[in-house]
């Protein structure tokens, strides 16, 4: 089984205007909470750390700033353009490397990672189990599978995530890309996504033992952690 080929040709089409477009949609605040999601995470300098799904390479450049200083960062995803992005604002930085790949058959051995991250990717695969299941492959006993994406807030919360959401973020993604598709089919990606706890739950079923969530923004954003 692989990733999605329409999906692919959508990040591949608006790549040139992610990063801009993501700060916009945030209200300037993505990068904030990736940042608060990688400092819950405990690991040691030298760490070999696998970042899947990495886009423009936000959360490995992150990772490569403030975990594995003295280790190694491999993003891996199957855009070319978002990986010639990520390429570009990473050059300099000797510990980490970009890569095109699959994220339902990663081409890593197992036990090779002491933590394997996936960030707003997790809800864009065919198989989420698959997945799961591939990072839990390639990460070393007693290291870390992480996921970031987006949550299900309730109550208000709920209801303003969803009106910003579905009406606003297209109307957004029309006015900067010239084109609202991408961003019709980001809330619409959100809509069947497990919820934080459901993803624990699925987390715990791989048999991933000490898993916690973190929330971030009211709900929006959730993040789950599990040890192999």
């Amino acid at each position: 089984m692989t990733q999605d080929g329409n999906i692919k040709q959508m990040f591949n089409n608006i790549a040139k205007n992610y990063d801009k477009l993501n700060n916009i949609i945030s209200l300037n605040r993505q990068l904030l909470v990736k940042k608060k999601a990688i400092n819950n995470i405990e690991l040691k300098s030298n760490s070999k750390i696998l970042d899947i799904c990495c886009g423009t390479g936000d959360i490995a450049i992150c990772i490569g700033e403030n975990i594995a200083k003295e280790g190694k960062v491999i993003g891996i995803d199957f855009s070319e353009n978002m990986l010639a992005i990520a390429k570009d604002k990473a050059l300099g930085m000797k510990n980490i490397e970009f890569m095109l790949g699959d994220a339902l058959n990663l081409p890593f051995k197992d036990d090779e990672f002491d933590a394997s991250f996936i960030s707003f990717g997790l809800r864009n695969l065919t198989d989420i189990e698959k997945g799961l299941s591939e990072m839990k492959r390639v990460t070393k006993q007693g290291g870390l599978v992480v996921n970031i994406d987006t949550g299900k807030p309730k109550g208000f919360f709920k209801l303003l995530f969803n009106l910003y959401f579905f009406h606003i973020v297209p109307v957004i993604g029309k006015l900067f890309n010239g084109n609202s598709t991408p961003y019709k089919y980001l809330p619409q990606s959100t809509k069947n996504f497990p919820s934080g706890d459901e993803l624990v739950g699925k987390f715990k079923d791989l048999g991933l033992s000490n898993v916690k969530k973190y929330d971030f923004l009211f709900g929006t954003i959730s993040q789950q952690v599990g040890e192999v």
